[in-house]
Order: C-alpha cells, then sequence, then structure tokens
C-alpha cells in the first residue's frame, strides 16, 4: 500500500477513540502504525503525564491505576449502578417525593448519597490515573499549537478532521508524524470496539486516554455534578426550588443509560445508533428548517386564532354567559336579522370585516378571550409555542385537531393545505429520511460485529445424538398431519366462544378441549417412545426444540382443564394462552405462512437485540420521567381526570410508552404544559416529552424496520442473476403503448425535439436487447452457447396450475405460448455467464415458438373468429389506437395524430364523467328531486334527467372505445387481446358498471341500492390514464405488489387470530358498564341518576354502556385488535381493560391493572412485527420492482451518486462584463464567492429574528418597529437583486433565468415583499392585520428559504432529499385517484347518513371534498375507527326507510368494508411508499461515510464532494465563456485535460506523464555525463524512463480512455453541443478502479437496472 511515512517519537502513545466518521476503518497497515500491542515486560504501565504534574511512576497514580485494573472493581461498579436502578425503581413505585421539597426523610436519599459518593470516588480516582481533558502523552505545547493552527484551516479540510488521542485537530495535509493512504476521500479512522485493547474498562485505554475523551465518562462525570447540584438545591431554604430538583435529580439518574451496554447484542444497537448520529444531526438540521419555517407561517396565517370561542349569552340576563371549550369560531349569528357577524374583541370591538369559520349559533357570540385553551399554551401567538404545534402536525397524532381548530376560526382551505404540506413534506417526506440513514447505519454496524465475531475461532463441534429410524419414527411422520389437523379444529371450535353463548355450546367447546389435550398427550409420549432408547435424541437435537415446546403446551394444557383451575375467573383466561399456543404447529406445517415467517424471523437474534434495547430504553426513561415530573402534574385537570401523569413507575412506564406509540402523544403534552403553566418545568417537560417522541420514532422503531428488511435482501451472487432476468423481463421496444397518456407523450415529444442523443439511447438499449449482441458483449468467447429447444420452452401445466385452467378455457388443446411466462431457479445456476446465456437463449426461443405458433394457428389471430390482419376495418382501428401490450402481428402501426385526438377525446369524457359524479351527491340530488316537486326519482320524477342522459351518453362513448379496441386487437382470444391488458381490464370494468347503474337506475327508477350506488366511485380510476407514471406506480403497488402484501397480511394473521381467540378468552363479556358509575351489578343498572352536563344537573336514564369495541366474539376481537394494530384507540382499549370488574359487573377505574399486559403486549408485537413487517414488505417490493432490491451494493452506490451529479448545474455567469459599474456589481454579487452573498445571509438570519420575535397581542410600537425594520431589510435585498441583474452578462439573461429556479424564486417574492412593505407602510394598523399584511409577512417568511442555497449542508440535503421528488409527485397523483375513488364511494353510500358523535360540520361526507379531507385525515390514522363507529348507527336511533333518499341510517358491512380497506390501502400501503421512495433516493447519499472501502463507497464518494463539483465547474467555465451550458466537440479533449483530481483523465499516469519526464531528464549540476540535449533535456536519458512504463498498463488506460472520449461525444445535442453534465456522469464509471469487473460501467449497469430510472446505455 503506498503510504506517507513521516516519523514519530517512539515514547509518544497513541490511542484512537471515535472520530467524525465511526464507522471507517484503518487498513490493517496503518493500524500496525497507530496501535500499539499489549503492555509488555519492561514498560512501564503509565506514561507521561496526569494531570501536568502526576508522572507515569507516581506511587499514588500507579496504585489507584492497579485498583481500577482489577476485576473486582468492575463488578463493585456494576453493582452500584444495580443499587442506583433499584432504589430509583423503588422510589417510583412508592411514588415517594412527590412533594421535592424534602430531602433525608426516607431511606433511598441516604442510598442514593452513599452511591453518588462511590461514584464521585472513582471520578477522582480516573482522573488521577488518566487526566481530566488532555491525555498523560499529549504535551500541553503541542497541544495548543494544533489548536492554533486548526483555525486556520479551510472549511474543506476541517472536514477530513481526524481523531488520535481524542484530539480532532490532526489531518492528512497537515499531520506530523501519522501513516495516511493516499487516495482516499474519507479519512481513515478507528473506532474504539475495533480492538479489545480498547474497551471502555480496559487498563490501556483507562491509562493513556483522558478521563473526558469517552462519552461515557462524560455521561459519569455530569450525572456526579448534576447529583451534587441536586443535593445542594434541595437541601436550601430557597422557595422556588421544584424545578430546578425535578431537573437535576432526573439528570442524576442517567447514570443507568450504561445498561445498554447489558449484552452484545444491546452494545451493537447502540453502536449502530452512535455509527448514525452524524447523518441524524444533518438530517434534523435539514428538518429543523423546515419545521421553523412552518412555525413563521403559523404565526402569520393563525396567531390569536385559539382564542376566539363561542360565549353563551343568556338572552334573559339570568345566567352567567358560558363559553363552550373548544369551539373556536370566526363569527357568529345575529338572532334578529340573521346575518353573520364577525367575531368581536374583548373590548366589543369588531375583529375583521367579515365573518369567516364557523359561525356560533344564536345567543352565542364569537368573542376573543384573554387566554388560549390549555392555560394559555396551545396556539400559534409566539415561536415557542408554534414550534410546539408544527411538531405535533409533524407526529401525525392530534394534528386533526389543529385543523379542524384552525378550520373553524378561520378558513378550512388555509388549515387544509397548511396541515397538509405539514404532514406531506414534514411528516411523510422528511421524516422519513431518518429511516433511510437508521437502516443503512444498523445493517453496516452489524455486518461489522459479525464479520469481527466470525474471525474468533470455529465454534465446537456439536455432539450428535441422533439415533436410527425406527418403525415408529416412520408411522408419527405419516400421521403427524392428523395431529395438526386436530389442533386445527380445536381452534375453530374455540372461536365459536361468544358472549352470549348457550351452555350447550359452552359444553362442546370444554369436550374439544378435553380430547385435544388429550391426544396431543398421547401423542407426545409416543413421540418419545418413537426416540427411545436414544431419548437424548428427544430433548438434545437442536432439529427437535419443538420438543420441549410441544410438551411444555401439552403438560399446561391438561393441568388446566381440572375443575378448579377451569372455573378460575382469572387463572384459566390467562393460562388459555397455552391452548392457543399449540396453533403454531399449523403455521409450522403450511408451507407458505412457515417459508414467511422463516424470512421475517431470519435473524432472530438481531429482533431480540432490538428487542431487548428497546424495553431497557422504555424502563430507563420511564424512571428519568418519573423522576423529572413525579408530584408535579395534577390527577385532575380542566375538570377530567389526567390518566398520565407519572406519579408512579406503572404510569410513567405507560406514558412513555403511549408516546412512543404515538396514540394520544399530544393531550399528555398539552397536560404536562398547561397544568405546569407558569413554571419553566412546563417547557421542561415539554423539551421532553418531544425529544422522547423524536427519538422513539425516528430511531428506536425505525430499528425494526431496518432488522427485518435485511431478512428479506438477496445475497450479492443472487442479485447479479435476479438483475439479469429482470432487465430481460421488462425490456420492451422503445415504441409507444396505447393509451392515452397525453403529458407524457408531449413532454416526450419536447424532449425529442430538443435532443438527438435519446433517439440513439433508444437504438442503443434496442442494439442492447439483441440476444447476440448482448452475449458478445458480457461472456468471452470461449464459453459455448449451449443450444435450447425450442418445443422445450412450451412448459406443460398440472391441474392445479392457473395457467392450465386459462389455457383450457381460452385456447385449443395444443400449449399456447401467450400464456405463460419462462420462469428460471436461482438456485440450479452458480455461474453468472452460463445464467446468461440461459436467459437470452430462452427468451429468444420463446420469442420464436411465439411466432411459429401464430403462424401454425391463424385462428388465434382472427379477432372474434371473423376479423383477419388484413381486415380493412380492423386495420383502421390499429391506426386509432396502439397495441394493448406486446407487439402486433401483421398488424397496421398507428398514426399518432390520429391517436392522440381521438385520446383527448376520451380523455376530456373521463374527466367530465368524474366531474359529473362529484357533483351528482346524494345530497344533491335530493334537493335537486324537491325542486322538481317530488321527494325522489321513484316518488313522480321517474329515471329520466340530465344526469341520466349524460351517463348514456359517457357510457356510449367509452362502449365505442372499447369495441374499437377489440376490434383493433381482438377481446380475448388473440395475441394482444383487449382483456389482456391490466389497463383495458380496469377500463371495462368501469364500463360494466357504469352500464350496470344505468340499467339500475331504470330498473328501480332512480333509486339504486348502496352497493350500485357505489360503482360511481370505479369511474374516477380512468384519471391514471393522464400519466404513464401514475399507470406504473398503481401497477407496481396494487397489481404487482398485492401478492406480497397479501403473504404479509397472512403472516400478520397467523399473529391476529391467535391473540384474538386469547383476549375473547380474556376478556369476553367485561367491556360492558353503566352510565352510573355508582351502580356494581350491571343487573340494577335501571332507572336515573343525576348528571352534570355543561353547568346544568340533569336527570338520566342509567343505561348499558358499551364503548363501541369488546371482545364479546371473536369477529369482534379480531376488529379491535386490528384496530390496535393502527396504533389507534389502543390506550381506550388498555383503559378499558384495566378497569374490568367481572361478567355482569361494572367497571371500576384501575380496578385490573394486570389486564394491561394483554393490550401492551399485542400492541408492542403490532409495533415490532406486524406494522414494520407491511413497511418492509411494501419497500422490498418496490425495490425489486424498479430494480433498486437487485442491485448490489457497489452498483447502487454509484447510481445513488449518478442521481446527484445530474442534479449539478454549470453556473451560467458567463463572461465578466466590461464596464466597470457592472464589473463591480458581478463581482459582489454574480461571482462565486462575491463579498455581499455574506452579507445577504446576515440580513436573512436578522430577518429571521425579526419574524421570531412576533408574538399576539403585540405592542403597537413593537409592531411599527418591525414593519420599518421589514422595509429595511427587504430594500437591501432589492438592491441585491437589481446588483445581479445589473452584474449579468446580457447574454446570460436567458439562460441565467430560465435554468436557476432559485435566482426566480428570489426576484419574484423580494420584489413582492418589498411592495406590499411599501405599500403598506402607512396603513393603519388595524388594517395591516388583515388580509394585506398576513400576505407580506408569509412573503417575508418565504424569503427566509434562500438560506437554503447559501448554506452548503442545507443545500446538498435539498438536492438529495428532492431527488425522489418526481417519484413523490407520480405517487401522490395516483394516491389523490384513489382518494377520489374513494371519496365517491363514501359519498354515495354515506352521503345521507347523520353526523355522528365524532363527525362535525367538517367532518363527514355530504361533499367530495369534505369526504376527502376526512379520508386524508384517516389515511394519516387519526380516529378512523371511532368515525368508523359514527357511520354503523342502526335503527332506532336513526330514521330507517326503503327509500334511500329518506334514510339518515348508515351501514355496518359497507362501513366495515370501506373504512377497513381504505386503511389498509391507504395507512399501510401508500403512505408507506413514502418511506421507499426516500430510502431509495436518499439511503446512499450518507452511506459513503459509513461502510467500508470494500464495497466502493469510498471511491464513489470522493465524486460528489462539494471541492470536486466546484472544481469541475471552474474548469467547464474557463470553455465555455459564455455560461451556455454547453461546448463544441473540438473542446471535450481540452475540458478532459484540464480536470483536476479525481476528475482527471490520463493515459499517462504518474511519474510518467509529459511534464515529469521532462522534468526526470533535464540536466542538473550533479550530473556531467549526458547524451545529446534539446536546450535543457537530455533526448538520451528519454528511453531509459520509457523503459520502466507498464505498456500493458497503458494500452488498458488508452481504450478506456478512447471509450469514454466515444461516450462523451455520443451525448451531443443537436445545435449546441456537449451538455455540462455529461462529462462529469460519464467520468467517474472508468475512474472506479476495477470498474470492467465489477459491473460498473456504462453498458453493465444499464443492463442490471432497467427500469426508468436507470442509468441509459450504449
Amino acid at each position: 500500500m503506498d503510504t506517507i511515512s513521516l516519523a514519530t517519537d517512539d515514547n509518544y502513545a497513541y490511542s484512537p477513540v471515535e472520530s467524525l466518521h465511526p464507522s471507517v476503518t484503518l487498513d490493517p497497515e496503518i493500524e500496525n502504525t497507530f496501535l500499539p500491542g499489549p503492555i509488555t515486560e519492561g514498560l512501564p504501565p503509565l506514561g507521561g503525564k496526569s494531570l501536568a504534574f502526576l508522572s507515569g511512576n507516581n506511587r499514588y497514580r500507579v496504585l489507584l491505576y492497579q485498583i481500577l485494573s482489577h476485576q473486582a472493581f468492575d463488578i463493585f461498579a456494576f453493582v452500584l449502578i444495580l443499587i442506583q436502578t433499584l432504589v430509583l425503581t423503588y422510589r417510583a413505585v412508592r411514588a415517594l417525593d412527590s412533594d421535592n421539597s424534602s430531602w433525608g426523610h426516607r431511606w433511598p436519599d441516604y442510598a442514593l448519597l452513599i452511591v453518588f459518593c462511590c461514584y464521585t470516588m472513582e471520578v477522582i480516582i480516573r482522573i488521577i490515573v488518566s487526566g481530566l481533558i488532555l491525555n498523560p502523552t499529549t504535551d500541553t505545547q503541542q497541544f495548543v499549537f494544533e489548536v492554533l493552527k486548526m483555525l486556520h484551516l479551510s472549511r474543506d479540510d476541517k472536514r477530513d478532521l481526524i481523531m488520535i488521542d481524542g484530539d480532532r485537530f490532526l489531518t492528512p495535509q497537515h499531520t506530523s508524524g501519522y501513516s495516511i493512504t493516499k487516495g482516499s476521500s474519507v479519512v481513515k479512522t478507528v473506532r474504539a470496539e475495533k480492538e479489545p485493547m480498547l474497551n471502555e474498562s480496559g487498563p490501556i485505554r483507562t491509562a493513556r486516554l483522558a478521563y473526558l475523551r469517552s462519552s461515557w465518562n462524560r455521561l459519569d462525570f455530569s450525572c456526579v455534578v448534576f447529583y451534587w447540584i441536586y443535593l445542594i438545591v434541595v437541601t436550601s431554604s430557597s422557595d422556588n426550588k421544584s424545578t430546578a430538583v425535578n431537573v437535576f435529580r432526573a439528570l442524576s439518574a442517567l447514570r443507568i443509560l450504561k445498561w445498554m451496554k447489558l449484552t452484545n447484542g444491546t452494545s451493537t444497537v447502540l453502536d449502530s445508533i452512535k455509527t448514525a448520529v452524524p447523518a441524524l444531526a444533518n438530517v434534523m438540521t435539514f428538518i429543523s428548517v423546515f419545521w421553523t419555517l412552518f412555525a413563521l407561517v403559523g404565526i402569520q396565517a393563525f396567531s390569536g386564532s385559539f382564542r376566539r370561542q363561542c360565549v353563551w349569552v343568556d338572552p334573559y340576563q339570568q345566567e352567567a354567559n358560558y363559553t363552550n371549550d373548544l369551539q373556536f369560531c370566526g363569527g357568529y349569528l345575529d338572532p334578529v336579522n340573521k346575518t353573520h357577524l364577525p367575531w368581536v374583541r374583548a373590548n366589543g370591538e369588531p375583529g375583521t370585516d367579515a365573518a369567516k369559520g364557523f359561525i356560533c349559533p344564536a345567543y352565542s357570540m364569537c368573542v376573543e378571550l384573554d387566554e388560549n385553551v390549555y392555560n394559555n399554551t396551545v396556539s400559534f401567538d409566539n415561536i415557542l409555542q408554534s414550534l410546539e404545534m408544527v411538531f405535533v402536525v409533524m407526529g401525525m397524532n392530534g394534528f386533526s385537531d389543529l385543523m379542524n381548530y384552525t378550520a373553524d376560526s378561520d378558513h378550512l382551505i388555509a388549515a387544509l393545505c397548511t396541515s397538509g404540506l405539514l404532514v406531506v413534506i414534514l411528516a411523510w417526506w422528511m421524516f422519513n429520511l431518518f429511516i433511510a440513514v437508521i437502516s443503512t447505519s444498523f445493517a453496516v454496524t452489524r455486518e461489522m460485529k459479525e464479520r469481527r465475531v466470525s474471525t474468533k475461532g470455529q465454534k465446537p463441534e456439536k455432539i450428535d445424538y441422533r439415533g436410527p429410524d425406527t418403525k415408529l419414527k416412520l408411522i408419527y411422520t405419516n400421521i403427524e398431519p392428523v395431529f395438526v389437523l386436530l389442533i386445527f379444529i380445536d381452534f375453530i371450535i374455540e372461536c365459536c366462544k361468544s358472549s352470549t353463548m348457550s351452555e350447550r355450546r359452552s359444553n362442546i367447546i370444554y369436550l374439544s378441549q378435553v380430547i385435544t389435550s388429550t391426544v396431543l398427550l398421547m401423542e407426545i409420549l409416543f413421540r418419545f417412545a418413537a426416540s427411545f432408547p436414544y431419548w437424548r435424541e428427544f430433548f438434545l437435537l437442536p432439529q427437535n426444540a419443538k420438543n420441549y415446546i410441544d410438551l411444555l403446551l401439552v403438560v399446561i394444557t391438561c393441568v388446566i382443564l381440572i375443575p378448579p383451575i377451569k372455573d378460575s375467573r382469572i387463572a384459566y383466561p390467562w393460562l388459555s394462552f397455552f391452548q392457543v399456543a399449540r396453533i403454531y404447529r399449523v403455521v409450522v406445517a403450511t408451507k407458505f405462512t412457515r417459508q414467511n415467517w422463516l424470512i421475517v424471523m431470519g435473524k432472530v437474534r438481531n429482533l431480540a437485540d432490538l428487542v431487548v434495547f428497546l424495553l431497557l430504553m422504555l424502563y430507563i426513561c420511564s424512571l428519568v420521567a418519573s423522576e423529572l415530573l413525579r408530584g408535579n402534574i395534577p390527577q385532575e385537570y380542566q375538570g377530567q381526570a389526567v390518566t398520565i401523569s407519572f406519579y408512579n413507575m406503572a404510569n410513567s412506564f405507560a406514558g412513555i410508552y403511549q408516546i412512543m406509540t404515538t396514540e394520544g402523544w399530544a393531550n399528555v403534552l398539552y397536560t404536562i404544559t398547561g397544568s405546569l403553566s407558569g413554571t419553566s418545568l412546563a417547557w421542561v417537560g415539554a423539551i421532553f416529552i418531544c425529544g422522547w417522541f423524536l427519538f422513539a420514532n425516528s430511531v428506536v422503531v425505525n430499528l425494526f424496520i431496518a432488522a427485518i428488511q435485511e431478512n428479506f435482501d438477496f445475497s450479492e451472487e443472487e442479485k447479479r442473476l435476479r438483475q439479469i432476468v429482470a432487465y430481460s423481463d421488462n425490456y420492451k421496444p422503445t415504441e409507444l403503448g396505447d393509451g392515452y397518456v397525453l403529458v407524457t407523450s408531449m413532454a416526450g415529444d419536447r424532449r425529442r425535439r430538443k435532443s438527438s442523443s435519446i433517439p440513439m439511447q433508444y437504438a442503443a438499449r434496442e442494439m442492447l436487447g439483441s440476444g447476440d449482441v448482448v452475449a458478445d458483449f458480457l461472456l468471452p468467447e470461449s464459453i459455448m452457447m449451449p443450444t435450447v429447444d425450442e418445443e422445450s420452452i412450451v412448459s406443460k401445466r398440472t391441474i392445479f396450475s392457473f395457467d392450465y385452467w386459462k389455457e383450457k378455457f381460452t385456447s385449443d388443446r395444443h400449449s399456447n405460448p401467450f400464456y405463460f411466462q419462462p420462469s428460471f431457479r436461482f438456485d440450479e445456476m452458480k455461474d453468472v455467464n452460463k445464467f446468461v446465456k440461459k436467459v437470452l437463449l430462452i427468451k429468444i426461443a420463446h420469442k420464436k415458438v411465439r411466432e411459429k405458433y401464430v403462424q401454425d394457428h391463424p385462428n388465434f389471430n382472427r379477432v372474434l373468429f371473423c376479423l383477419s390482419p388484413e381486415s380493412r376495418l380492423r386495420r383502421f382501428c390499429q391506426t386509432i389506437v396502439g397495441p394493448t401490450h406486446g407487439t402486433r402481428y401483421n398488424g397496421a402501426n398507428r398514426n399518432y395524430k390520429l391517436s392522440r385526438i381521438f385520446s383527448a377525446i376520451i380523455m376530456i369524457c373521463v374527466i367530465g364523467l368524474v366531474i359529473i359524479a362529484c357533483v351528482t351527491t346524494p345530497f344533491f340530488q335530493k334537493y335537486y328531486y324537491q325542486l322538481r316537486g317530488c321527494d325522489s326519482a321513484d316518488n313522480g320524477c321517474g329515471a329520466w334527467s340530465w344526469m341520466t342522459y349524460t351517463d348514456i351518453s359517457f357510457a356510449a362513448i367509452f362502449t365505442l372505445e372499447a369495441a374499437i379496441k377489440v376490434i383493433a386487437d381482438g377481446f380475448i382470444y388473440t395475441p394482444n387481446a383487449y382483456l389482456w391488458s391490466t389497463w383495458n381490464g380496469i377500463d371495462f370494468f368501469v364500463l360494466v358498471t357504469l352500464w350496470i347503474d344505468i340499467l339500475t337506475t331504470f330498473l328501480n327508477r332512480g333509486t339504486n341500492a348502496r352497493f350500485l350506488r357505489a360503482f360511481k366511485a370505479f369511474r374516477a380510476l380512468r384519471l391514471l390514464h393522464v400519466n404513464d407514471a401514475a399507470k406504473e406506480t398503481f401497477h407496481n403497488i396494487i397489481i404487482v405488489g398485492l401478492g406480497k402484501i397479501v403473504g404479509a397480511a397472512i403472516v400478520s394473521l397467523t399473529l391476529l387470530l391467535p391473540f384474538s381467540l386469547w383476549g375473547l378468552n380474556i376478556f369476553m363479556g367485561k367491556f360492558d358498564s353503566c352510565t352510573d358509575s355508582n351502580v356494581n351489578e350491571l343487573s340494577t343498572c335501571t332507572g336515573e341518576f343525576l348528571n352534570s352536563v355543561y353547568n346544568w344537573n340533569f336527570w338520566l336514564p342509567r343505561s348499558y354502556n358499551n364503548p363501541g369495541y369488546s371482545f364479546d366474539q371473536f369477529s369482534q376481537s379480531i376488529s379491535i385488535l386490528f384496530q390496535i394494530i393502527s396504533l389507534e384507540g389502543w390506550n381506550n382499549v388498555l383503559q378499558s381493560a384495566e378497569d374490568v370488574v367481572g361478567v355482569g359487573l361494572n367497571q371500576r377505574t384501575n380496578n385490573s391493572v394486570y389486564n394491561g399486559i394483554f393490550v401492551y403486549l399485542f400492541n408492542f408485537i403490532s409495533i415490532a412485527f406486524i406494522a414494520t413487517l407491511f413497511i418492509t414488505v411494501i419497500m422490498q417490493n418496490y425495490a425489486m420492482k424498479t430494480g433498486v432490491g437487485f442491485l448490489t451494493s457497489k452498483q447502487r452506490a454509484f447510481l445513488e451518486i449518478q442521481k446527484i451529479l445530474e442534479q449539478v448545474r454549470p453556473s451560467r455567469t458567463g463572461q465578466r462584463p466590461k464596464n466597470r459599474f457592472r464589473r463591480y456589481c458581478y463581482n459582489r454579487t454574480v461571482a462565486r464567492g462575491g463579498s455581499w452573498n455574506k452579507y445577504v445571509t446576515v440580513i436573512l438570519l436578522f430577518q429571521v429574528v425579526i419574524l421570531c420575535s412576533e408574538y399576539y397581542p403585540s405592542l403597537v410600537s413593537l409592531d411599527r418597529v418591525r414593519d420599518l425594520l421589514y422595509l429595511v431589510t427587504s430594500a437591501l435585498l432589492v438592491l441585491y437583486v437589481i446588483c445581479r441583474l445589473v452584474g449579468l452578462p446580457w447574454s446570460s439573461y436567458r439562460l441565467h433565468y430560465k435554468r436557476n429556479a432559485w435566482d426566480i424564486f428570489w426576484f419574484a417574492i423580494v420584489l413582492a415583499s418589498f411592495t406590499l412593505s411599501l405599500a403598506t407602510i402607512k396603513v393603519e394598523d388595524d388594517a395591516k392585520s388583515g388580509t394585506v399584511g398576513t400576505v407580506k409577512r408569509l412573503l417575508f417568511v418565504a424569503v427566509t428559504l434562500m438560506l437554503i442555497p447559501k448554506s452548503d449542508r442545507l443545500s446538498r440535503l435539498f438536492v438529495s432529499a428532492s431527488a425522489s421528488l418526481p417519484a413523490i409527485l407520480s405517487l401522490l397523483f395516483t394516491w389523490f385517484v384513489l382518494f377520489l375513488v374513494y371519496a365517491i364511494a363514501f359519498n354515495q353510500i354515506f352521503g345521507l347518513t347523520r353526523i355522528g358523535p365524532n363527525g362535525s360540520s367538517n367532518v363527514n361526507f355530504r361533499t367530495i371534498p369534505k369526504a376527502m379531507l376526512l379520508l386524508f385525515r384517516m389515511s394519516c390514522g387519526e380516529g378512523w375507527n371511532s368515525v368508523m363507529l359514527d357511520y354503523t348507527i342502526q335503527s332506532p336511533y336513526c330514521i330507517d326507510s326503503s327509500d334511500f333518499f329518506s334514510s339518515d341510517c348508515g351501514s355496518v358491512p359497507y362501513a366495515y368494508v370501506l373504512f377497513f380497506s381504505w386503511n389498509i390501502i391507504s395507512m399501510y400501503i401508500f403512505a408507506n411508499m413514502f418511506i421507499s421512495l426516500i430510502y431509495e433516493s436518499f439511503s446512499y447519499v450518507y452511506q459513503e461515510c459509513y461502510v467500508s472501502e470494500s464495497n466502493g463507497s469510498a471511491q464513489f464518494g470522493q465524486f460528489v464532494s462539494r471541492g470536486t463539483i466546484r472544481a469541475y465547474k471552474d474548469a467547464w467555465d474557463r470553455i465555455d465563456e459564455n455560461g451556455t451550458g454547453y461546448i463544441p466537440k473540438s473542446k471535450v479533449g481540452k475540458l478532459l485535460r484540464s480536470l483536476p483530481h479525481p476528475l482527471d483523465v490520463h493515459i499517462y499516469e504518474s511519474p510518467y506523464t509529459y511534464q515529469e519526464i521532462l522534468e526526470r531528464c533535464k540536466i542538473s549540476a550533479r550530473r556531467h555525463n549526458h547524451g545529446r540535449l534539446v536546450g535543457d533535456n537530455d533526448i538520451d536519458a528519454i528511453p531509459e524512463v520509457l523503459r520502466n512504463i507498464d505498456t500493458d498498463k497503458v494500452k488498458e488506460a488508452r481504450r478506456r480512455y478512447t471509450r469514454m472520449y466515444e461516450e462523451i461525444m455520443m451525448q451531443e445535442v443537436v445545435d449546441h453541443g456537449i451538455p455540462f453534465s455529461a462529462p462529469l456522469n460519464i467520468i467517474p464509471y472508468y475512474k472506479i478502479e476495477n470498474a470492467d469487473n465489477d459491473a460498473v460501467t456504462y453498458a453493465s449497469a444499464s443492463f442490471v437496472n432497467w427500469s426508468s430510472k436507470c442509468l441509459e446505455c450504449y
């Protein structure tokens, strides 16, 4: 290895610690240079001077060092942490020290005092041994010198800092005394866990590393300091010490975080988090920008909105005014004139000119109160509270309440836009960046750990206890399925339980249990007898581990059937778990579920480590939360009981766990900030809650996704095989397909007109698709081409195959090759070259078989058995539409002009059909018929109306379209049959439902049933034809991915069904309660009781109160557990379970807290397995469909680098102006590094500070000062923009502002903000608070976005995150179509259903916009199950009628089908698709900092560094003087010669370049013998130098250079030249080492990445 070896001091000891790039490692040679070996005899154990005066020979330091090195000291430290944890737990369980004012009255106080005294002594000892900040071996003067030298480093140099001896100031360019590998763009450093000597408790690390250089030591030191501060504060006589006591008491408890190193597995998880910290910090910084931006928007748009509430005013003035809490408003109804009046201020003056939002009813006024809700803590009135509200929306739980609040107080559209953008941008887009970072970090850290473990040595051989096969074993093998079937039957019988079942059914179920348990007992005895006398085989064989499980289940299930246990109301229901657990044998016996579970649990150790890590984290955070908040939150707040107050350990754990699941976490936050309002502990508690929420949901939960995703990944060898088959399966000719994809085709025409490279690339792909070219390119000629029999391609199908029955009903007796695709087995082929040959030959042979089949069966290509390919009618139809799929056989070419006209007409009809479906809602139809003088179409109006006419017209047009396509290519029995296209199938289904709707309208005289009315929803599916990307997204997610999603659902059912039965056994008949809490037995729940409603007391009737969910039946049990999986309402189920008393007894608060174990357990499984399994399957399915899942790590890393390089644009500044003034402006504003740019950044930051200083209500004088400052800053920014306009060369205006979106945005926003600021400078203060003032301030907020391009880090993060924006927009459009489909369906079925208790004027399905708004809320999981209950209402609680327009009842089956299906499709599939898109586009942007050089990321990363890109831009600007973005072909060579490292391209590498050869041949003073001279050069010395050149290496370099040069030439754009991006994208292919061997060249990368996003090939 080529290294720079510099002299080092032998007496200097090096001890590397954690680096800036923690996962990158040193090469072995460097490790030998840096790392000393173990302390050998003769060398002192201690070196240097500790604390600058204690030498290594100091006897006290040596003595203390020996104490630290002793094993007993580690045991003592462990015991101390254990004691501290137990004491803290005891104090939290007993809720001690709740008053926070006293100390010393209980023994835990003294126990902790002793523990921390010991901690303090440990800290002192360690500091004496190893020093405090400086390492004992570090010279103080050298330390100061290096620090001063670091201050003069450039920004790029600081990025390359490494850590040696804990010092961060040493760099490869500025270091002496170290060995650094050349050519590495990422500085390789060492991690502490890489060597045993660097463990935290290791003596060498302790002796040579300063105390505070270790993160764990810093934690210990901080906790000790915090405890003594706590002790001083709590024993002081200060009155205002409650907050300080709580804060420092909680901080001192953080030392128990060392439990996270309990096992190697938890340490690995912790290491993966630490590895991801730099990337997580970058992502968090990026998100914080938009978080702050939206907070500023909230201040400008909704400040003061939550102060306006409806206040009832007694018209008779007998009662006091009553404020309707949480009913926000923007106006009120005048009881006299019945007009809408605007809200009023506290002094009675109108707040605005017109009413808005919710209108308070008569005799109520919309009044602005003095405070906001929750003790003035929930609002957008200042920056801190606005940040809190935005964070709540970002958490996607509780955001719908804020959206409804703002919709009531202001405008629905403003609330929807703000909340929608917040959820889409922050929650779905940016928040998912954490998953990409965590997944990468976890995989890399786990790989490093496993590699290290694998090198420790071989495992000891295991003893084989297997006995010989006997007849009994053979008999058992044959009869084992009988026992599995018996278990399945018993499970089905158990599911028939219900709370109202008869005694006869109960006896049958009990008899089934007895029979099953007895038979299984006999089975286990038979299995033991079959292994006798080799009884060890039964117990000790690893593959017979299930014997232990089955034996345990048999013994327990037999014991619990004993009458005393069976009759127990508590013990038996819980022990019935073992009866339910027997179903695992059915899961294992079923091949499909067994294989899927083996995949999910592939690395069960990883999942077990994560479970332990999460439980430890929950336990520790619960203790810390209890120490922080115990005794401060009241048990009752605002008239309601506070369920989460952290008053003891159990309640604290419930709160921490609830926050992690996001359900109701906003209420916990509001309760803390509201109840502690006026104290600093309120904000401390809010920060703690938000911090835990962020850490749990962005890091901890995502680790489970990373672990399960790792199990689904393919090996590198299998990826290479699969990518070949995937490319061949998805390769299609470049002819445009069928359909009316107007947007895509028009955009494609524009691209083809601009560039000639696109047709060239199409031709190249056509060439690559031919078998001979691909075979010649990929494979050596020495490998012989195997022969393939064409007849063997037509495979035989069994009667159990779908293709068999498809051929049976659609073809003749001969096997039809059009009805199947050849398949390949990846486990049978190990040689990639041979596999490629096989794939290509089979594909070619399959194509020939199809052509031969068409020739041998001419009737197969006849449409409707009568129209041959030569038919004029058929050929005319073929000119109108293209082939539905594949290639036409003997068909006519499509006329593109005629086809586009036809497509445009059809698309206009589709849009019109959808608009009519959205307009003709049930409400519209009802009032339409009432205006015509009839109640409905069935009662006097008849079926004929304008709606019927339009439906018939559109149906006729779409029927004509279908007929043209059928005539062109056939209906079902042709090579390109109409129905063999997925999209034609959807269109045909929509057409059929349209005709059914029309026909049933006449048959039913206009009153269709709910089921038939829902058919209108499918019309919106045809909108997917608008864009090809939307069609592809829908096809990949819904159609192709349906199978795997169903597989994941089945695996989830194997958990859901057993837990449903277990929950049925525990809670059957126990969730019912009485409205009167004073009643004990439900049988006495009769009569009336006195209850308070608002401020009045009423007598209410006692009645049963079912919470809307129960475990009374198996179906209800499945329903409630499915809702728990969605994490919605699970805390309500938890509360009901803990309040259970018994069957027939009324519930009491927290009567059976232990019942919460069931809810916690299933909820935890839902988070860890079920929900993450869906996410992982969707991510994997999308990755496989797009091809990313088949790429090796090196290929994918290069693809991600390619995405970044494609977004790089030239500077386009052009030549410097000749005019002096314009050149001055150019140098200050346009040129890179202009001095005014820094001032503009300061102005923007100052403007952010001004915006953050706004609050409501503000002083008039302060508002005027802010307006003046806004005017000044906007004027300065306008001046800057004008200078840029003046300084930019005239020839660059069009190119610059046409292609630079930031400058266009900058110019428009700055000009608009300055204009409005200038126009409103003399406007009265009241007018400034109106719409114009709000718009002006929003423009100032928008101006701050320009901080993104001003920051290098933010700019790169923005570019990287926006790489997924096109795919996200495509996904959003597809999702919008499904929104429209379900909105129409919900509207047609529930459009007239009465609004329930969980609905409102905005939460209903009365109109399509409101239906889509509610669907958006349910897509986030917000209260979807409670809304569903509103639409299951039945008589007598509603008006039931046979006439649809006269009924306002709901429908139980339709509600469950629609709500459950929408929850699965939207919340589980489409919402999680954001994760797939973000992961695909963002994951490897940071992975270059984590992975080792072995997979090539270190090589790839150097091409996307900011220095490399800037150097390329500088070289380009020197040639492209006019800033056009293109250069002529003749200047490509000049560009390549001027590129710096790592983009430099040379045939002769150093030291054999032209200049270096001449330099070596120069005559020097010491050289007297020389040959012929030319100037100062010795010509005769040149052959001697050239003789050492490796000619083979030069030939290979020349070949690669020529090939690269030709590829750059092929990128030429007609009439322009070579584009800016062409060399930048192509050069890295040829700069990567071993590119040809690793399939990273242009052609091979294109071959393996066949999706639309893949690299174009040649």
